[in-house]
């Protein structure tokens, strides 16, 4: 997959339908891997109806040609000061491309706000490979293991080139 095919979009709730169906498209591992536990499709679709557009920042990836998220990275405030909350999926048949790499790094560059640390409350190791790759700060504490991206630790990142991650 070409990078001049996609482009890399901020999301609102008028992109509330796409987001559900790439959501609803993960698989019970993928969905556990995301939220930290396996919703069924009539949570999911209330969690997504409850998002709090204002509060968080979205941005996703998705073809020229309009179809579907190919991948979605959510970002929430938490209680310490420019620590944010980090939830990423990309779909299956488009992992290993690099998307969640560039996807992450274009929401650190493109952040709108104060944005020193990113929190991943499931600790999954792509999360992790993707922080060393762009070069953040990466811890891992507690069980099941957290990991904090200290993304304030080095220059703001470029955009990731893709197949890199």
């Amino acid at each position: 997959m070409w990078r001049s095919t996609l482009e890399l979009v901020p999301l609102s709730a008028e992109d509330r339908r796409a987001l559900a169906v790439h959501l609803l498209a993960l698989d019970t591992d993928d969905r556990y891997a995301r939220f930290g536990c396996t919703l069924g499709d009539a949570a999911l679709r209330n969690w997504v109806r409850g998002i709090s557009w204002p509060a968080q920042r979205w941005w996703g990836w998705r073809r020229r040609t309009g179809a579907g998220l190919l991948a979605a990275l959510q970002l929430v405030p938490t209680a310490e000061p420019g620590a944010w909350e980090l939830a990423l999926s990309v779909q299956r048949p488009v992992r290993r491309l690099g998307l969640g790499t560039a996807l992450l790094s274009a929401a650190v560059c493109r952040a709108d706000t104060e944005l020193h640390c990113l929190l991943g409350h499931h600790g999954h190791g792509a999360l992790v490979a993707m922080g060393r790759r762009l070069g953040y700060g990466v811890q891992l504490s507690g069980q099941p293991p957290r990991v904090r991206l200290q993304v304030g630790t080095r220059g703001a990142p470029g955009e990731a080139e893709m197949g890199q991650g």
